[in-house]
């Protein structure tokens, strides 16, 4: 006589089984968009704490806040009266308009924790029109281990994040006084996660009376507010004025800057350096910016520059307390002949 098996009540049928491992799935799948999600807003975030100055609040697209150029960083961060290189497009795109005319600025920071950021700009002059300058801005976090929403280590789950900006810029001069314009596109990545936004950029520079000294402004990265995910952040808007004092001292150049800045998420804060040319091809800077939340000397900033031909090689030195130190350094090459498309008042 055959038995027959009947299923026990308990025992999940093999449909019922496979609906619990598509359903397990589905949940891991979830969390670690889930966990991919969180890791891109706190990147980001973190990019921005970890600038040299104390937050008042978040702001989208912090990495437009790390200042380029060993130039104008080894002089404390302070450039918007002077900056005569391709970096003025970060600055204040007014100072495209003193290139003389052209300049290709590659310039490199090796930041710390492992991060990298680029800026590669050039600038190029048309008699009678003015300046044009182009600048492409890089920042990318290195491999960055991933964790679960208990903070515990997945095994294999290795990210990165990766944000850049392509700036257009121009600038012309009448008589003593130049102004000039910039636009951005601005795009932050994270794997699959990603956003755009746009901002532009306005600056004015001022050759005064007094022989020497020189006057600059700029209002940088304003644009809309930005959605990363469901939280709003506001561009990472600053605002520069500041002043530039040069003179011979028994056969030596001496330069003295300062810039006040006004930030959408910092303290207002003061950028000041000196710049010293004992031979026309060596500049020694040394300079400090305040704002640092950092132990030590974070605020201080040091620089060496060396030019012939045309050709310049800068780098700078900006320590960050416990988290180590930043070394940029850059390469450059400019035209020596100016092109004058200055118009009479």
């Amino acid at each position: 006589m055959k038995r027959t098996m009947m299923p026990r009540r308990n025992a999940p049928s093999d449909r019922g089984r496979r609906g619990q491992i598509h359903e397990t799935d589905r949940h891991r799948q979830e969390q670690f968009r889930f966990i991919r999600l969180r890791a891109f807003v706190a990147i980001h975030v973190l990019v921005g704490l970890l600038l040299p100055a104390l937050l008042l609040g978040s702001t989208g697209a912090s990495f437009l806040k790390i200042p380029v150029g060993p130039r104008v960083v080894g002089m404390g961060e302070a450039g918007v009266a002077w900056i005569d290189d391709a970096s003025a497009l970060y600055y204040n795109p007014a100072g495209l308009a003193h290139v003389p005319t052209f300049d290709v600025l590659l310039s490199h920071n090796q930041w710390f924790l492992d991060m990298n950021h680029e800026y590669v700009a050039g600038v190029y002059g048309f008699e009678g029109i003015g300046k044009f300058g182009l600048a492409f801005d890089y920042w990318g976090s290195g491999a960055i281990q991933g964790v679960n929403i208990r903070g515990e280590t997945v095994p294999g789950y290795i990210f990165s994040a990766a944000d850049w900006s392509l700036a257009l810029g121009y600038a012309r001069s009448i008589s003593d006084f130049s102004f000039g314009f910039g636009a951005k596109f601005i795009h932050q990545q994270m794997e699959s996660l990603s956003t755009s936004a746009g901002a532009f950029d306005v600056g004015v520079h001022y050759l005064t009376p007094l022989e020497g000294l020189k006057v600059g402004a700029s209002v940088t990265n304003v644009g809309p507010m930005t959605e990363l995910y469901q939280e709003i952040y506001a561009m990472p808007t600053q605002a520069r004025l500041g002043w530039r004092y040069d003179r011979d001292i028994a056969g030596i150049a001496l330069g003295v800057t300062q810039d006040f800045i006004l930030s959408e998420s910092e303290k207002p804060g003061i950028a000041a350096g000196v710049e010293c040319r004992p031979v026309e091809l060596v500049a020694l800077r040394v300079g400090y910016r305040t704002g640092s939340d950092y132990e030590g000397f974070s605020g201080l900033r040091a620089g060496l520059g060396l030019s012939w031909q045309g050709i310049g090689v800068d780098y700078a030195f900006a320590p960050y307390g416990k988290l180590g130190a930043s070394h940029r350094i850059s390469i450059c090459y400019r035209g020596l002949a100016p092109v004058d498309d200055e118009e009479e008042e």
